[in-house]
């Protein structure tokens, strides 16, 4: 999947952090110039941030302590003891202030910072939009970030841009390859990487038909996971043994129930010794743990929902450049699609595929 252009690449992680309204046709024009990975990040960063420093940056109330002639906020007493301060008429004082410095900018200046290392490679002028926008968080802290920093961030429901930003930094976070004996830290191109992809392309299927149609409700009330029938003679002790059903996406409407699985292999089927050297050898075979699974899906959720239209299920994969899969089966009465989608074309082309599937 290295092989997706990295214009269809900003695409599918718009829908997948829901921020698609924010691609416009100039930076989508900047963008398909882009050659890497981190050029991309490195892009859509240092434009974010100028925008939020031309809008104005969040400011939020930071502790600090000081050493003051008088008292401001509260005295911290044993400090002030502590170091004599009185001595000198100074008091050791607790106090908030307005200020840039809070966790979401540090993360922001963070991960410009790092793109700004000679080991990570970014075009040359992209390398100067990211020092631009480094300098012009100047006042802002740096952060060691883990994984939990990102949890410990508190935005508001309209901080869209901050959301989107903190998503790329994210993904920057975790595409870092950080050399244990010199600590020097790398990129790793996530395209490569076939969990963090699959996970990409799980988010951005959810997010496109949230968006882009409207016969469908996508996972109703919020609820992708499916309860198990016929296990009222489980004792309490051994049901937590029986693992968790959850779909990738549930699309329905009064005609139609869908359970919706995204799947991420290199080959969408499964091809024994031999197959594909002959115009007499095997098309290859689906990938029976997918179906099985799609069947247990569908099993269970039919029988908890046994009024409206009978479920049916489709499995995706993701492809590039490869032949198309449509096949379709019946598995004891329910209808069950393989498709495939080519991120390697044209958005528009991919636009259309994508409602193709659920649209017959």
């Amino acid at each position: 999947m290295d092989r997706i252009p990295i214009l269809n690449v900003y695409y599918l992680l718009c829908y997948a952090w829901r921020h698609v309204q924010e691609r416009d046709t100039r930076r989508l024009a900047s963008l398909a110039d882009l050659s890497t990975v981190q050029d991309l990040l490195g892009k859509v960063l240092a434009t974010g941030v100028n925008h939020l420093v031309r809008r104005g940056i969040d400011r939020g109330y930071v502790e600090r302590r000081e050493d003051l002639a008088g008292i401001r906020g509260k005295l911290a007493v044993s400090e002030t003891a502590k170091r004599a301060l009185r001595s000198r008429a100074r008091a050791a004082c607790d106090f908030e202030e307005l200020s840039v410095d809070i966790l979401p900018n540090r993360i922001l200046r963070t991960s410009l910072g790092s793109l700004l290392s000679p080991r990570i490679p970014l075009d040359r002028s992209i390398r100067g939009e990211v020092r631009s926008a480094y300098r012009r968080l100047d006042g802002v802290s740096r952060v060691r970030l883990k994984r939990n920093t990102f949890g410990q961030v508190q935005l508001g429901g309209q901080r869209r841009v901050y959301h989107h930003l903190l998503s790329v930094c994210r993904l920057l976070h975790r595409s870092a390859m950080v050399d244990e004996k010199t600590g020097h830290t790398a990129f790793r191109d996530f395209r490569r990487d076939k969990a963090t992809m699959w996970r990409l392309f799980e988010d951005f299927v959810t997010g496109f038909y949230e968006r882009e149609q409207r016969v469908y409700v996508v996972n109703p009330g919020g609820r992708r996971r499916i309860a198990w029938t016929g296990t009222d003679a489980t004792d309490a002790a051994n049901r937590p043994r029986i693992p968790v059903m959850e779909a990738d996406v549930i699309l329905e409407s009064p005609e139609r129930r869908i359970i919706l699985d995204t799947k991420f292999y290199r080959d969408a089927l499964a091809r024994g010794p031999g197959s594909g050297t002959g115009s007499s050898a095997p098309a290859g075979k689906l990938h029976s743990g997918n179906l099985y699974q799609l069947l247990a899906y569908l099993r269970n959720r039919q029988a908890n929902r046994p009024d409206g239209a009978r479920h049916e299920g489709i499995l995706l994969y993701p492809q590039v450049g490869e032949e198309p899969l449509r096949a379709e089966v019946w598995l004891e009465g329910f209808r069950i699609q393989a498709r495939t989608v080519d991120l390697g074309r044209d958005w528009r082309r991919i636009h259309e595929e994508m409602l193709g599937v659920v649209g017959g």
